[in-house]
This record gives structure tokens, sequence and C-alpha cells, in this order.
């Protein structure tokens, strides 16, 4: 990695470029979903599955997938030609590496996740509303958050659907791994390289999974660049994340907007206020359908900021962690200019609100800050020299 200040310069105008392409793109498939919701039910499509499902099958949970499944159909193909330019804005930041038969795999496993999952989430509305019509609401709120929850303990899983993931071969940054893991008092198995280089050039690292699930994975794109000391730096912090609860506690948060989203949905649909339903106060009634899933999209954008707020703190907090289990700061810093350089995410503080993470500069200045103070120094090139001693 450069440590030229020009090059450094062009790499981050790179990154806020590739960063707001990526925020753009997602407004435009936010925006072609939203279209073919609503083509879908001007059309009167949501009736007419409606009707084609009850001729089908007398099974209210099997009509409501059946719904779902031409609803999905629909805002799928609505989505396709932005997903293609995603891809091509990727090639063209030389983010991807794929070619399009491969891509387009990858794109069809992603989506019939989505496809699984979002039918769960349908499931799970349409049966609470329908069998506890005077608190469904909360139920559904509270079992679409558990649903999160579980899709995070099977990530392991999940992302070997995509990506090959074998056991790290190297027994000493292993080792280092889970001496650090026993020292944050956070119980992990194995430790995997996660491979995706033949794919993306982007860097990652994780502690997936719940309990004793929970695995660290490590992209092999990081390994590639990143020394031993800051690759633990960087697990330390995901680590904290862990030792700190920070998953309960987003999966309360979580809990608490669903519920809330929840709760106007159903209020809308006992005034007949959803929209493209002439008159229903029922959840029985799957034309609702389309109403519910615009509705629920739109309303979790703001409950999204919420939520980001919660992460970005939580985030800061991790980040402290993992300066306190290592010692200094030092591997931190260098570990975060590489991963800015890799991944191209660069944002500034006046549109952090947008995301899950504070800015990176940020959070590299209170590194350099927390480095002063512990008695580290920094060398001419700006990095911080550990002078101190370890903590604990």
């Amino acid at each position: 990695m450069t440590s030229d200040p020009t090059q450094q310069n062009t790499d981050l105008d790179l990154g806020r470029a590739y960063t707001k392409k990526r925020r753009w793109l997602g407004e435009m498939q936010f925006g072609a979903m939203f279209l073919a919701i609503l083509l879908y039910s001007l059309l009167g499509l949501h009736n007419w599955s409606a009707r084609f499902a009850t001729e089908i099958t007398t099974n209210f949970y099997l009509q409501a997938l059946v719904c779902w499944t031409f609803l999905w159909v629909a805002c799928l193909a609505a989505s396709l030609p932005v997903s293609v330019y995603h891809f091509f804005v990727d090639r063209k930041f030389r983010m991807a590496k794929l070619n399009v038969y491969r891509w387009f795999l990858d794109l069809l496993k992603a989506k019939a996740l989505l496809f699984v999952f979002g039918a769960t989430i349908v499931e799970i509305v349409f049966f609470c509303g329908a069998s506890f019509p005077e608190y469904g609401w909360v139920l559904a709120g509270i079992l679409c958050s558990v649903t999160l929850f579980a899709a995070a303990a099977i990530a392991p899983w999940l992302l070997s659907l995509f990506y090959p993931v074998r056991s790290l071969e190297n027994p000493t940054l292993r080792e280092r791994l889970v001496r650090l893991a026993a020292k944050a008092n956070v119980s992990v198995g194995p430790v995997y390289e996660w491979q995706i280089s033949a794919r993306t050039r982007a860097a990652n690292a994780l502690v997936a999974g719940i309990g004793s699930s929970r695995r660290i994975l490590l992209t092999d794109t990081l390994l590639s660049v990143l020394s031993e000391d800051e690759v633990e730096a960087i697990v330390a912090h995901e680590l904290g994340h862990c030792a700190l609860n920070h998953t309960r506690k987003r999966l309360l948060v979580q809990s608490l907007i669903f519920i809330a989203i929840l709760g106007g949905i159903d209020f809308a649909v006992r005034n007949d206020l959803l929209a493209f339903v002439d008159s229903s106060a029922s959840w029985r009634d799957l034309s609702l359908l389309p109403g519910f899933f615009l509705y629920w999209n739109l309303a979790n954008v703001y409950g999204r900021i919420l939520l980001g707020s919660v992460a970005r703190k939580n985030e800061k907090a991790a980040d402290l962690f993992s300066w306190q289990l290592v010692g200094r700061a030092e591997p931190f810093i260098t570990a975060m200019r590489k991963l800015l350089e890799l991944n191209l995410i660069v944002f500034d503080k006046n549109s952090e609100w947008k995301y899950m993470h504070p800015a990176t500069a940020d959070r590299i200045a209170a590194a350099e800050q927390y480095a002063k103070a512990r008695g580290e120094t920094f060398g001419a090139s700006g990095s911080p020299v550990a002078v101190g001693s370890e903590l604990g």
C-alpha cells in the first residue's frame, strides 16, 4: 500500500466517487422496486394473484406464498437493469473481478436468499395479523427480529454458498486470534479464510454466528495485504461487538423498530389506509401484500436511520475495545488506512447518518488521539510508533 500523500488523495477522491455511486445505485434499486409495486397494483395483478392463489390451494399460508412469489418476480424484473449497471460500475472501479456469467449466478443465489427471507417475513406478519388481531403486530415485530438474529447465527453457512471457506492455514495467526478471543472472554470456534479474491478486491473480517456457532472469518484479500498485527487489531474490533453485547442491543432496537412499523401498518389495514386496496380490515385479504411491502420498505428507510445511530455508537465503542485489548492503536490505524484504499468506501462526517459506520477519517483520528494519550509517538510517515508497554 502506498504512503505517497498525492496518491492517498487520489485514492480518497476515487473512494468518494465510488461511495457516492453506490449510494445512488441503492436509491435507484429502491425506486425500481417502488415503480414495480405501483405498476403491479395499478394493473390489478395483486387482485389477480390473490384469486389465482385461492383457486389452486385452500391453505392460507400457501396462498400468501403464491402471492409473494408473483410480487417478488415483478420487483426482481424491475431491479435487474440496476443490478447490471451496478456490476459494470464495480468493474469500472476495479472492485469486481467476475465475468458476467459468474456474476449472474451469484446474483441469482443472492436473490433466492432474499426471496426466502422476504417470504418468511410475509408469512410471519400475515400469520400474526390473522391469528391475533389485537396484538399480532407486536408478536410479528418480535418474530421478524428473531428471524434476523437467526440469519446472523447461520452467516458462516450462508457465506459458504457464495465463496469457498476453508480453515486458516497460518498456525501462528490462528493461535494469536484464538488467544485474543480468550483474552476478550469471547467463545469462538474455528478460524476460517474466506476466499473472495477471485470475485473482488474488497477486504473484510468478521466474527459471525452466535454462541457455539461463532466463527472468525478473514478474507484472503485482507490476509494478503494486512500484517498479522493489523489483522489482530481488526479482529479485536469484531470481538468487541461480541464482548459488549452489541448484537443483543441491536436486536432489541430492531425489535422496537419492527413493532412500531408493523403497528403503523396494522393501523392502516384496520382503517382502510393501505395503498392499492379499496376496502379491507383483515390480514386475511391477500391483496394487501403490495401495500404492505411498500409501507414496510418505506418505513424501514427511517428505521435504518435510527438503527444507524445506534450502530455508529457501537462501532466507536468496539474501536476503543480493540485498542485496549491489543494494547495500542497503531495496528488499527494502519489497517484502517489500507482497508480504505482496498474497499473504496469513503464518506464525510456530514453524510455518515446514511451509514452504519462512522466516517473512517474520524475513526482514524480518534485512534491517533488514543495513541498519543497512551504514549505512542508518530513518525514522519504519520503512523504512530509504539514507545510504551502494552496493556495487560
